[in-house]
């Protein structure tokens, strides 16, 4: 059995060399950890003879597993990126542990019961009783279930899903590429076509609606808990959709220069500072640390939030897959339209 080694926080996507404060930011992150894994002899998957008992030899970024080629039961634990692929195999869902935050929570069937225990005390006898022929978690989570000797694959086969942020061959031009390698592997590559498709068809329709707004605009993308803030615009979402909308990235020596969040990718400033480093952005995508909090009297005077331009950000969105990232352009459209 092989153990992933896996950041709390996404990193931004830079293949040429591709944060969160609060410790209740860190854990929510962690149901969509990536998996940071050594470089790997070229993933494979072997399927067995057609038919309702054929497996698929899984190898991926260092995991690898034997799982059933057309799962009939399947359970998924986490919110992030083991959802997401679930969804986009098309897995008949029986059963999962996703947050009530999560983009892709109206993606999933009705008809798919929702574990009662949270990620950090599930329950192996509630897992076996919806009698799964597939589990299905993002790796940061399979990690953390190993470590705990949780033991997944005595209840079934496991497929711990890569999030993609630091394999081969992604960059901010192809961010989709462990989604088409992982679905690829599974036998479903047209699903990764088609939710590509659906994700540029996304971008192509919201240009048309907010890009007389957007174009030539400039954004930041910032966490906000409470003692001070966070610019995080170079996490990969950002560097790939901004941009694809018309927007340029906020850039100055007073945000570059400021120290980094010893907890993930970004630089931390304090509210004293908001106006003069946030000042020049036309619109600010702000990610408070809890939902409902208000946002700090400082920062609501920086002049984009003062003028009603800020994106209201959920946390769950800051990676993924296409379902993501369209759910992340399909927020803009909202927000901006409502300007």
């Amino acid at each position: 059995m092989t153990t992933l080694s896996s950041p709390l926080a996404p990193r931004a996507v830079r293949r040429a060399a591709l944060s969160v404060g609060a410790a209740s930011v860190a854990l929510l992150l962690l149901a969509g950890c990536s998996a940071e894994s050594p470089a790997t002899d070229p993933e494979s998957a072997t399927t067995s003879a057609p038919g309702s008992d054929a497996t698929i030899d899984y190898s991926y970024e260092g995991y690898e597993a034997t799982i059933p080629a057309e799962p009939e039961r399947v359970v998924v634990l986490d919110s992030r990126a083991g959802l997401e692929l679930a969804l986009l195999a098309d897995y008949p869902i029986v059963a999962t542990a996703y947050g009530t935050d999560s983009p892709l929570s109206p993606l999933v069937d009705d008809a798919s019961a929702h574990l009662n225990n949270t990620a950090f005390d599930l329950d192996r006898e509630e897992i076996a009783s919806y009698d799964p022929d597939l589990i299905v978690v993002g790796v940061g989570w399979y990690n953390y279930y190993e470590g705990e000797d949780f033991n997944l694959d005595e209840i079934a086969p496991v497929l711990a899903v890569n999030d993609g942020i630091d394999v081969a061959g992604a960059s901010i031009d192809d961010p989709f590429v462990a989604m088409t390698d992982q679905l690829t592997l599974l036998d479903r590559a047209d699903k990764a076509e088609a939710a590509i498709a659906e994700y540029e068809q996304t971008v192509a329709e919201a240009k048309e609606k907010i890009g007389d707004w957007t174009e030539g605009k400039t954004a930041t993308v910032i966490h906000a808990p409470v003692d001070n803030f966070t610019v995080i615009s170079d996490d990969s979402i950002y560097q790939v959709v901004l941009p694809a909308l018309g927007f340029s990235i906020l850039e100055n020596e007073e945000i570059d220069s400021a120290p980094a969040n010893p907890n993930g990718a970004g630089h931390m400033l304090s509210y004293e500072s908001a106006v003069s480093a946030l000042g020049d952005a036309d619109m600010t995508f702000v990610y408070k640390a809890e939902p409902d909090a208000d946002l700090d009297p400082l920062l609501a005077r920086v002049p984009s939030i003062a003028a009603g331009h800020w994106f209201d950000g959920n946390l769950a969105e800051r990676f993924g897959f296409a379902l993501t990232y369209t759910s992340f352009v399909n927020g803009i459209v909202e927000t901006v339209e409502g300007f």
